[in-house]
């Protein structure tokens, strides 16, 4: 048994724009996608199951038990349709992540995916970058003005973030990894919302940028040291040695 999907709305004619971003390092991307998802409330569309998917199925907001899965949604971003795709885990196995990885670029024959992820670096190192599988497609971005790189990361991508990007011109679709910077110690809110402003730019794609890194971490501050919560805020965003929260 391979990939299999349940539809929970009308299957899409066409996928023009994916947005995807799986659990890593930071949870740079998912976070990234969860805010955009909450903040325009997006439509689930599909859930899409894999056997090697963790076998923990959780109760959903209805109270209902639902099986492992990512889920697809549709989000309207300017009068566009945008998809997204985002979970709670990946496949555990190399096998499950390539089988799923080639059923995402399936949906999306044609158009356009952008996957979004950390990378692990000092902290005093705040960059956004992109990497792709294809020469003419990395001409094009260039031409919109991102920032293409072709020596990093130098060891390289893992996971279903590798293989979408990787394989995607074989499945004639547009993908490229854009990868914000992270200590990647714990959840990183910091670097997902440089991560969705520096698409905003690149993409000219009005996202919304609703993480305010800045209240949670004052919030989480002000539980460990009521009183000083926003002193200690200015001195942690403002020192390069900063270690993100």
């Amino acid at each position: 048994m391979g990939v299999l999907i349940d539809w929970i709305s009308q299957p899409p004619t066409s996928c023009d724009l994916l947005l995807v971003a799986m659990p890593g390092v930071g949870d740079v991307g998912k976070l990234a996608i969860d805010a955009v998802n909450a903040e325009l409330d997006a439509e689930p569309i599909a859930r899409i199951l894999h056997p090697a998917l963790p076998p923990l199925a959780k109760l959903d907001e209805d109270g209902l038990l639902a099986p492992p899965h990512i889920l697809l949604s549709r989000v309207i971003v300017d009068g566009k349709e945008v998809y997204t795709l985002t979970g709670d885990a990946q496949p555990m196995t190399p096998e499950g992540q390539h089988e799923l990885a080639v059923s995402v670029l399936e949906l999306c024959e044609g158009g356009e995916v952008l996957v979004l992820a950390g990378m692990s670096a000092q902290a005093e190192r705040k960059e956004v970058f992109t990497i792709t599988s294809s020469s003419s497609y990395r001409i094009e971005l260039e031409s919109m003005g991102v920032d293409v790189r072709r020596d990093e990361p130098k060891a390289g991508v893992i996971g279903m973030a590798a293989l979408i990007t990787a394989i995607g011109p074989i499945k004639n679709v547009k993908t490229s990894c854009t990868i914000a910077t992270t200590v990647g110690n714990s959840a990183d809110p910091v670097a997902s919302q440089l991560l969705l402003e520096t698409i905003r730019k690149w993409w000219s794609l009005p996202l919304p940028v609703p993480i305010d890194a800045t209240a949670r971490l004052a919030a989480k501050l002000k539980e460990l040291h009521p009183g000083v919560a926003q002193d200690m805020v200015s001195d942690l965003t403002e020192s390069p040695d900063s270690i993100y929260m």
